[in-house]
């Protein structure tokens, strides 16, 4: 036999074997081997991401981009964030500082984040001196080392006028008719993307705790010491509409399945937060998994008022009295929303609001 063409064939071989191995932290692997190793390392990455999955971790943010709270004077119905000075216009301005002497307004600080919090459609008598609201609970995910099992740890949050993860005020709504009136949300009430848009507006809630009602002649003093709530409504906008991230995030961590992305005839039930309750790290028993509907722990919520994506149209709020009537305002992220995942955290929303009547 030729000896060149042995030469060239064992080459050749040679070559083979080379291109059959690999290099994994330094020491050769074969190809087949290599590629169980990166299975495994990809399986590992895949345990590492879910470990992140729902809610937020603590370096994840939202940013309000904006808050617009607006009302037609011409409407015969008036706001006021101190039941002195009405307007038809409340800016953040007048949440901030144009308030009352006992009102705890909230809004997040001048780095503008807030945190996914969770809450019932339940009315906190203390959630200030002045005014009842609802408790809010924010969540963190805990991970159990030996069996990567997610467990949510939560602790309630204090309205504060120094800022905190979601917003919250005081409103007064002076309506100017001789007799009841039904009150609506306009058709600019939502919860838009601002930029970038993660879609985060898809888990975003406003709540409003109906403290009391008294005539336009009382004191202010009157107006704003009322605190006794009559009623708690839950607006859910956007119910329809769901990113493909959050439809894995309830199937995954809430056993939620059925939805699309678009086009959803009903909003995705839920479970609000209304304790405090931690994972020790040790006893499995002692953790609450994200699925978990622990009737001490969480309560079923049902929004009172929901409204579609890009929905232009006015939707019933409250049958208000003449005078003036006293409400306390939530806006917040929803952290047991399917919609509230990792890849939406970091955008921005605008939280709108809007009231009117029949003429």
């Amino acid at each position: 036999m030729d000896e060149s063409f042995l030469v060239k064939k064992n080459k050749q071989e040679e070559e083979k074997k080379k291109k059959g191995l690999f290099f994994v932290l330094g020491k050769r692997v074969r190809t087949g081997r290599f590629a169980f190793l990166l299975v495994a390392f990809l399986f590992t990455l895949v345990g590492l991401s879910m470990s992140t999955y729902a809610w937020f971790t603590s370096n994840f943010t939202v940013s309000v981009q904006e808050i617009d709270v607006n009302v037609s004077s011409g409407a015969g119905i008036q706001i006021s964030t101190n039941a002195r000075d009405w307007k038809s216009l409340i800016t953040l301005d007048d949440i901030t500082t144009n308030k009352y002497t006992a009102a705890v307004n909230q809004v997040p600080g001048s780095s503008a984040q807030i945190n996914p919090v969770s809450t019932i459609a339940t009315a906190y008598a203390d959630a200030t001196t002045a005014s009842q609201g609802l408790k809010m609970f924010r969540g963190t995910i805990v991970n159990d080392v030996t069996n990567g099992t997610m467990y949510l740890d939560t602790a309630q949050q204090t309205d504060s006028a120094s800022g905190g993860d979601y917003v919250a005020f005081d409103l007064f709504l002076k309506l100017d008719f001789a007799a009841d009136k039904q009150v609506y949300l306009t058709g600019t009430t939502g919860i838009t993307a601002g930029t970038p848009n993660t879609f985060i507006e898809y888990a975003g809630r406003m709540g409003f705790v109906v403290n009391g009602h008294t005539s336009s002649s009382d004191t202010v003093a009157n107006m704003t010491g009322l605190k006794g709530a009559t009623n708690v409504i839950i607006y859910e906008p956007n119910y329809d509409v769901h990113t493909a991230n959050g439809l894995t995030n309830g199937r995954d961590n809430y056993n939620i399945t059925g939805y699309t992305t678009t086009g959803n005839a009903s909003a995705v039930p839920y479970y609000g937060v209304k304790s405090e309750f931690t994972y020790d790290g040790t006893n499995s028993s002692s953790g609450t998994v994200l699925s978990s509907t622990d009737s001490t722990k969480f309560s079923a919520v049902t929004p009172t008022i929901k409204t579609t994506s890009g929905n232009t149209t006015r939707t019933a709020f409250l049958t208000l009295s003449p005078g003036v009537t006293k409400i306390r305002v939530y806006m917040w992220i929803e952290g047991q929303d399917i919609d509230c995942e990792n890849t939406a955290s970091g955008g921005q929303v605008k939280f709108n609001l809007g009231f009117t009547v029949d003429e």
